[in-house]
């Protein structure tokens, strides 16, 4: 496994880590057998940082997390997140006051078994609340009373990642980055990379598009609380998956299969220290694994990037 500085922190990454969403069931039902296999299989393969989120499940993935970790917590750099509101009348909003962040924060070390996190991140803010908000100085109280190690953000739009850049409190910053989705290495990785901010890439497998495994049949499953109903909704599915055809040439003679493909893209960016695929089970966590010892070339990550540069138009 190949390791990686996170930015300023210091901290030395697995350049491949895992993302826990799945295990909460929000990619289609989930066994817990399965999901502690996929933590195990990490741990054995070198992975040392596993992110999870008290949004995931209401909860859930870092209960089971905990579990998992129990009398090895030292073998992992733990992230986690708030500023979701998970339950209640206020279910689906967001809440970034030194309250709200102080109270979900105390809630998810228990869940987790830990006395604290590596990285605590807020979920989804907005701009007003990065440039502005009190609960920066939350942030720093609890890193000084060892609750939290570092903290960041976990953003959705480029102009949060800039201002969260821009302000300089923010010791890492994950988004969501993929050959489908690759603005960040245009508008947010180039600031990131000069503040030495830590870049975390999320979704590398585009909510499981780029495993090249599904169809538009496998639209009728996403259910419930799987997040594809809601991110690929109508026809914007096939559409996504007829850019995913573009992508063919990776697997074409070179033994590598297109998920493997797909991460070591996000990794070949010089700014990204961690990507963070999800992992329903043993099996699909050492395939992910696996991708950190592959190396596109130069011409393949050029070809990539014109894709999407030309709208995917082949």
């Amino acid at each position: 496994m190949e390791y990686r500085t996170l930015g300023t922190t210091g901290l030395r990454v697995s350049a491949i880590g895992l993302g826990t969403m799945v295990h909460a069931g929000h990619f289609g039902p989930m066994n817990d057998a399965e999901s502690l296999s996929a933590i195990d299989a990490a741990l054995e393969l070198g992975v040392n940082f596993i992110d999870t989120s008290d949004a995931y499940g209401a909860g859930y993935s870092e209960t089971l997390l905990g579990k998992a970790l129990k009398g090895r917590r030292d073998k992992v750099i733990l992230a986690t997140k708030g500023g979701n509101i998970m339950a209640g009348p206020n279910r689906g909003k967001t809440d970034f006051s030194s309250v709200y962040i102080g109270r979900v924060m105390d809630e998810s070390l228990k869940r987790l078994q830990t006395d604290y996190v590596d990285l605590y991140q807020l979920h989804n803010p907005n701009v007003e609340v990065i440039e502005r908000g009190e609960v920066w100085e939350l942030l720093e109280r609890r890193k000084k009373e060892g609750k939290i190690r570092h903290y960041g953000v976990s953003i959705n739009k480029m102009e949060e990642g800039v201002a969260a850049v821009k302000g300089g409190r923010s010791d890492t910053i994950q988004v969501e980055y993929n050959m489908l989705v690759q603005q960040p290495a245009q508008e947010l990785f180039p600031l990131a990379q000069k503040a030495n901010v830590g870049v975390i890439a999320r979704a590398p497998l585009r909510r499981s598009l780029l495993t090249g495994k599904l169809t538009v049949a496998d639209q009728k499953r996403f259910l419930g609380e799987d997040v594809r109903a809601r991110n690929f909704p109508g026809d914007l599915f096939a559409k996504e998956l007829e850019k995913v055809e573009l992508f063919r040439f990776l697997e074409r003679g070179s033994g590598r299969s297109l998920a493997g493909a797909a991460i070591a893209f996000c990794l070949a960016h010089p700014a990204v220290s961690v990507v963070i695929p999800g992992a329903r089970n043993a099996q699909q966590m050492r395939e992910n694994a696996a991708a950190a010892d592959l190396r596109l070339p130069l011409q393949e990550l050029q070809r990539v990037t014109e894709l999407w540069r030309n709208g995917f138009r082949a």
